[in-house]
């Protein structure tokens, strides 16, 4: 008799249903994970609205990318873990030796195919990813704070692609849990970190997170109070993490001379930011775009997490059963809301 299980399918923008599909069997070098955890994220927020082929591929498609469970069963080959192991698992590893995965960059490879299937009862995981990219997770750390590695990654990514250094001045426009991750990351590189938000709310977790300052937007104009803050110079780094047009152009009148500006918020494809690459040139402005992680970005990420580095409960506000994230989905589509836990 098929044993059966509850996942969540996206079928298309704003339509995603509650199934019962088969469990699914590992094959050669996959295992099939019981979801212990997996988070509501930004990005599944953007596909639910709007659809997202790089991220789910071919509709209908598994929905959810952050997780964390325990091992239930394996395929043919597989060495690094056994029946029963906690384990944290990415959405991406390489896939082969292409150009781009031989240097490192296996989130640039054109085959590179993201991972989802979080939001159900269990989860088959590609091979490839169970032997480059799968990571032990202690029974000290809830499965919650676990399936936290796949978004800090991503802002560990943008902290070493920065190269920045001690003592170094970030702003980060946008106070959304992403930023509070960035500051996380950033942090742990001994930077100092300001945030420009909208939400007071939001802007005093940035604060609990570590952030030195912050400026609210609300108040008016945020440019006279970040260069005295930023010793009249401006920032030595500018984090972009809204994804729009105007937040663009902001971060590189707001950065220093000299200075570095990180594309981290993504924008729709076809968007054009008008930027004065007379300053861009005159005053050698860097402009860096980031996307996604590796595999070394996401063990640190494990490491931070596990040490207890990063504040969980700053990131993670409530919980959300699965049989009711279709509603909560159509329910908050168009607001910012922190992550919630969905455990099956």
């Amino acid at each position: 008799m098929t044993r059966m299980m509850r996942a969540v399918i996206f079928h298309g923008p704003r339509d995603i249903r509650l199934e019962e599909r088969p469990v699914p069997e590992p094959g050669l070098g996959e295992i099939v994970v019981k979801t212990g955890a997996a988070l509501t994220c930004g990005t599944d927020f953007k596909a639910y609205r709007q659809g997202h082929k790089v991220l789910l591929g071919a509709y209908p498609s598994p929905f959810g990318h952050e997780l964390a469970g325990t091992v239930f069963a394996l395929g043919a080959d597989v060495k690094n873990v056994k029946e029963g192991d906690r384990v944290v698992v990415a959405n991406s590893a390489p896939m082969d030796d292409c150009f781009w995965c031989a240097r490192g960059q296996n989130h640039l490879c054109p085959k590179l195919a993201l991972h989802n299937g979080a939001y159900a009862e269990y989860d088959r995981v590609p091979a490839h990813i169970v032997a480059r990219n799968l990571h032990a997770l202690p029974a000290s750390v809830p499965f919650e704070v676990g399936a936290l590695a796949e978004p800090l990654s991503t802002t560990i990514h943008a902290a070493e692609a920065m190269g920045v250094r001690e003592g170094e001045l970030c702003l980060i426009l946008g106070a959304g849990p992403m930023s509070v991750m960035l500051i996380h990351a950033l942090a742990a590189r001994a930077a100092r970190v300001g945030v420009v938000g909208r939400s007071k709310d939001h802007l005093e977790t940035a604060k609990k997170a570590g952030a030195e300052a912050v400026f609210s937007a609300e108040d008016g104009p945020v440019e006279s109070a970040v260069r005295a803050w930023a010793e009249g110079r401006g920032p030595d780094h500018v984090f972009e993490a809204v994804g729009k047009v105007e937040t663009h152009l902001q971060a590189l009148a707001l950065v220093r001379n000299g200075g570095k500006v990180c594309l981290f918020g993504g924008c729709a494809q076809g968007s054009s930011v008008p930027f004065d690459v007379h300053r861009i040139h005159y005053k050698q402005i860097a402009l860096q775009g980031v996307f996604h992680h590796t595999p070394p970005h996401f063990a640190e990420a494990v490491r931070l997490l596990v040490a207890g580095e990063v504040r969980a409960e700053l990131l993670i506000r409530g919980e959300v059963k699965l049989a009711d994230l279709p509603k909560f989905f159509a329910e908050n589509a168009d607001r910012s809301v922190m992550k919630a836990a969905v455990r099956p």
